[in-house]
């Protein structure tokens, strides 16, 4: 089964043994990541391309490291892939689409992953299916103007089927959110406006986290519905703990051993 705390020490062993960075906003997203797989998605382990599945979009494709971990841990993703991270791998610093490993949509780029998730939300209620579509976004993402031109047309054709997550770190790349858009306060007005079906949590509190998603997975909405998960960037590591320097940064440059399997 999975478990948050496995999944973050591994995520930071990830980093600091292939020397990869991003790994800040890889943390904070780790409960997230894994009440949806352990506890909601539907998905078939032996069968990444089972067309029965749920379909989940990272479009914060930067931040993928957790998600790494967790589909090795569901053996989707293989060992050698984590081994050979920045040096040889097929997997990426950012999101490399590879339906075999059930990594939906190519992402990093940001602002694209709500437009693909909407448009496949949309050709699900067309078919007349019952999967549901997940995407996680960021904060900072959230300042991109196609993520409200795939907001307003999730509205017009009643998603309800879509669930959009917002990691709210209050960081992006090279400052605090708040410094160069709206601030999440603000912002999680803006998104209260489109759907009935809002939430802002604690998006490190698993239970609470279980039971926001359980009204989007087991119970009839009528749109789309939105959880605004406030979390801290780089959570794991004090010195990564909400620091704009290390967005991209791994922790060995500062000296870090705890977790590199080297103490």
């Amino acid at each position: 089964m999975l478990n948050s705390d496995d999944i973050r020490k591994k995520t930071i062993e990830l980093s600091c043994k292939t020397g990869a960075g991003h790994l800040a906003p890889s943390l904070s997203c780790v409960e997230i990541l894994t009440v949806l797989f352990r506890d909601f998605l539907t998905y078939n382990k032996n069968n990444p391309k089972d067309e029965s599945r749920d379909r989940f979009i990272l479009s914060k494709g930067h931040g993928a490291y957790a998600y790494y971990i967790i589909l090795n841990q569901l053996g989707l993703l293989p060992k050698e892939e984590l081994d050979k991270f920045y040096n040889g791998a097929t997997i990426k610093g950012c999101l490399t689409q590879n339906l075999d490993y059930m990594i939906e949509a190519s992402t990093g780029s940001l602002g694209h992953g709500l437009p693909i998730a909407v448009g496949m939300a949309q050709a699900f209620k067309m078919q007349g299916t019952n999967k549901k579509v997940v995407c996680m976004v960021g904060d900072g993402e959230m300042q991109e103007g196609s993520n409200f031109e795939a907001l307003a047309l999730a509205v017009r054709f009643k998603l309800d089927n879509l669930l959009l997550i917002v990691d709210a770190n209050g960081l992006q790349a090279m400052d605090k959110v708040k410094n160069v858009g709206l601030d999440n306060d603000k912002l999680s007005k803006v998104l209260n406006a489109y759907t009935n079906n809002f939430s802002r949590i604690d998006g490190h509190d698993e239970n609470i986290l279980k039971t926001t998603m359980d009204k989007f997975f087991n119970f009839k909405n009528d749109s789309l519905s939105i959880i605004v998960c406030d979390t801290i960037k780089g959570k794991g590591i004090e010195l990564f703990e909400n620091s704009i320097a290390h967005h991209f940064r791994c922790p060995t440059q500062d000296g870090y051993i705890l977790g590199c399997g080297d103490e």
